[in-house]
């Protein structure tokens, strides 16, 4: 009775300051016709402003007013003003949002929340809605709501409401189109509280996802039966690829215990091209949960795209069936079926999960089968036959091929019969169907809630430097000390910029190591630098050099400032890796060691930043992998040319053996981990290029004073001698 569980109409206060009163009042009335003012349970509707512009408003007739103060300071700690770049000050603000929601949701006091905006607003609101778990209440009042919605709502449940018209003051349309959201949203919240059943119960049946297309319907529908009857729920997802993430988002929030992977033809559309792609990710985290695995090979018969004249020119000779007026799909080739069994294989046989893939030898959809448009036995056969091939079976991976259809009730029952013998290998003797212990499941469930817009962004430069290594081209990495070095890297094609405190010595004649000396405050350096550097860089990912020993920064503080700032990752730099003899080890006796750097990377790694840090030496690498570093800079020590190089160092062979043990060490942690070279004799392309090629599962290369310092001591020296020798006419 004494708990006051809160809504929150969400907008921003200086453009939509009518509409969002008006919007909040239709809540609170229809909240209370639904209640019929019972004192059941306290619901207090808040009004949050998510302004950008510096416009102060601290109070609201007639509402609670949740100010763009108090949401920027549950973020960053303290209220600083925001970036006077738009993109950037929106990025924080949606940030400080999701942090500010997610502590209420925490705290057990949210009822529900609904926004209203344009396409500014949308894009600022919605990442914080959609953050929240499945079956919060949650909604937006949007001018983008109808056509491509995807990049808003995600494989999340959050509502988009059409405004009809722009939210732009209160008139006849406006008024209809936020009474009815009003209460639409109070129905939501009201049912949230009224309703015994409205959350997800952990300790009925465990749950088990399926992939579905319409040409795989009959045997979906029959492995449904049968699992309803062995005590599973079962939830089902259309493998439109959007389809295949949800799934795997819920299998990452401990919603899903077992997977059915039925209709695996996003892979199809991924390596070809088509709409209902998934990424280069698909399985991955289905693997790394050990969540049981039944897999097969449903629809890969076809790739799907839009209306039959959207089809790139390029497959408008192949065999193409029409859906219909908005679905066309395409059979695929012996080739592209070899690139398939490629791609599955290659995820499957990196796991250590109980995996069995189940292969339907008389067709993959019910297009593939005798008299319909895509029956190829001699695609099929050798979709079936690559996979059975390139699997590395073993006991906990199996292969087993049948000789009926995917829709044949046989077929159906061979996939049900092989998930429950690896679910009931998976479970203790107590943790049968019917007595499935939940407790861990519920508190891995609330620890991978905070699946953050951060993370997302790193993932998808994670795969976009993945895709480079596939096609054999090197990740570069290249430090800057100064705005003109990165403007340039970037029209180089550089892949990320780094800036520490050091670019700014080096750039300024003076040697790198200057920046691990008491010369100036690196962070605060760093920080002044972005100002400099991250204005001129259009879309190469900026990262930040931390110092993470630093006594007087409060670094879970200080990592969100950065980000804020607008950098997108981090190093560890300066680094006390590049001290030793007894120097070194007073540094570590004293907590100022390179555990402090360690952990830096960990909690970056936690916020979903980027993270790139040095190491010199396999233990450093194997401590940093273990700390979620994404990428690993195996560094050889200070780069030796130029004039103001070292001079002192080890070989170019010498660095081969050190460099390789480096990435052997990270990658027995994290096979995913991408390692670069980097310092000591390692000076240019061509020494970088020996380094690449006389090592295994080293990507790239990451320089600093070889990417500016070394590139403008040549040119600028050269140029001049140039002018130097024009002779001019004696008199």
């Amino acid at each position: 009775m004494d708990q006051i569980f809160h809504v929150f109409c969400i907008g921003t206060l200086d453009t939509k300051r009518d509409e969002l009163c008006f919007l909040a009042d239709k809540v609170r009335s229809y909240l209370a016709a639904f209640s019929n003012n019972s004192t059941a349970v306290r619901v207090q509707v808040n009004i949050v402003d998510v302004s950008t512009s510096n416009k102060k408003i601290e109070h609201l007739e007639g509402f609670s007013l949740v100010s763009r103060e108090a949401i920027l300071s549950s973020y960053l700690g303290v209220v600083e003003q925001l970036p006077d770049d738009r993109g950037k000050a929106v990025a924080v603000m949606a940030r400080a949002l999701e942090c500010f929601l997610r502590k209420v949701y925490e705290d057990g006091n949210l009822g529900g929340a609904v926004g209203i905006g344009g396409s500014g607003g949308t894009s600022l609101i919605a990442p914080a809605l959609r953050s929240l778990p499945l079956g919060v209440p949650k909604m937006i009042v949007s001018t983008v709501a109808s056509g491509q919605t995807e990049s808003y709502i995600g494989t999340s449940n959050l509502i988009l409401f059409p405004s009809v018209v722009d939210i732009c003051g209160i008139n006849s349309i406006s008024r209809l189109v936020l009474s009815n959201a009003g209460a639409a949203a109070a129905g939501m919240i009201f049912a949230k509280f009224s309703t015994a059943d409205n959350s997800i119960d952990m300790t009925k049946r465990p749950t088990v996802g399926i992939t579905m297309f319409g040409v795989t319907t009959p045997c979906v529908n029959f492995v449904k039966e049968r699992l309803a009857k062995e005590g599973f729920e079962t939830l089902v997802f259309h493998a439109t690829g959007v389809g295949g993430r949800a799934m795997e988002d819920l299998v990452r929030e401990g919603l899903i215990q077992g997977v059915l992977d039925i209709t695996t033809t996003e892979v199809a559309d991924y390596i070809v091209g088509g709409v209902m792609a998934c990424d280069s990710k698909r399985f991955d985290v289905i693997l790394e949960k050990n969540v049981p695995l039944v897999l097969s090979v449903g629809a890969l018969d076809m790739v799907n795209f839009g209306a039959k004249h959207t089809i790139p020119s390029v497959f408008q000779q192949r065999n193409i069936h029409v859906h219909n007026e908005e679905v066309s799909v395409m059979r695929t080739t012996v080739e592209e079926n070899r690139k398939f069994a490629r791609f599955i294989a290659d995820k499957i046989n990196k796991s250590s999960s109980r995996v069995c893939i189940c292969l339907p030898q008389k067709g993959v959809s019910a297009l593939d089968a005798i008299g319909k448009p895509f029956y190829d036995p001699d695609a099929t056969t050798v979709l079936i036959n690559e996979l059975d091939e390139l699997v590395e079976k073993n006991e906990e991976r199996q292969v087993k091929v049948y000789p009926y259809h995917i829709n044949d009730s046989e077929f159906a029952d061979a996939l049900v019969d092989s998930f429950l013998e690896i679910f009931s290998r998976s479970r203790t003797p107590r943790q049968s169907a019917e007595t499935f212990d939940s407790h861990s499941l519920k508190m891995e469930t609330m620890n991978l809630m905070n699946y953050t817009e951060t993370m997302k962004r790193t993932l998808r430069l994670l795969d976009n430097l993945k895709q480079q290594i596939i096609k054999g081209i090197p990740i570069i990495g290249a430090g800057a000390g100064t705005g003109i070095s990165a403007k340039f890297e970037e029209a180089g094609g550089v892949d990320l910029i780094v800036l520490y405190n050091s670019g700014r010595f080096r750039m300024a004649g003076r040697g790198s190591l200057a920046g691990l000396l008491p010369f100036a405050d690196a962070n605060a350096v760093v920080l002044d630098m972005a100002n400099e550097v991250l204005p001129v860089v259009k879309g190469v990912p900026v990262l930040a050099g931390v110092c993470a020993t630093d006594p007087f920064r409060r670094m879970d503080y200080f990592l969100r400032q950065v980000e804020a700032t607008g950098f997108v990752g981090v190093q560890n730099f300066p680094t006390v890796g590049l001290f030793d003899g007894n120097f070194r080890q007073n540094l570590e006796e004293t907590g100022m060691g390179y555990g402090l750097e360690v952990e830096m990377i960990n909690k970056a790694h936690k916020l979903g930043l980027l993270t790139t840090p040095y190491a010199f030496n396999p233990d450093e690498a194997v401590s940093m992998a273990k700390a979620g570093a994404n990428i690993i800079v195996a560094h050889m020590g200070l780069t030796t040319s130029g004039s103001i190089g070292a001079k002192t160092a080890i070989t170019l062979d010498g660095s081969v053996g050190r460099v390789q043990a480096i990435a052997d060490a990270a990658i027995g942690i994290n096979s995913e981990i991408i390692v670069l070279c980097h310092g000591g004799p390692i000076s240019g392309p061509k020494e970088a290029e020996f380094i690449l090629k006389s090592t295994k599962g080293v990507h790239g290369f990451y320089g600093a004073s070889s990417m500016e310092r070394l590139p403008v001591e040549q040119a600028i020296t050269n140029n001049v001698k140039e002018y130097k020798s024009i002779c001019i006419k004696r008199d």
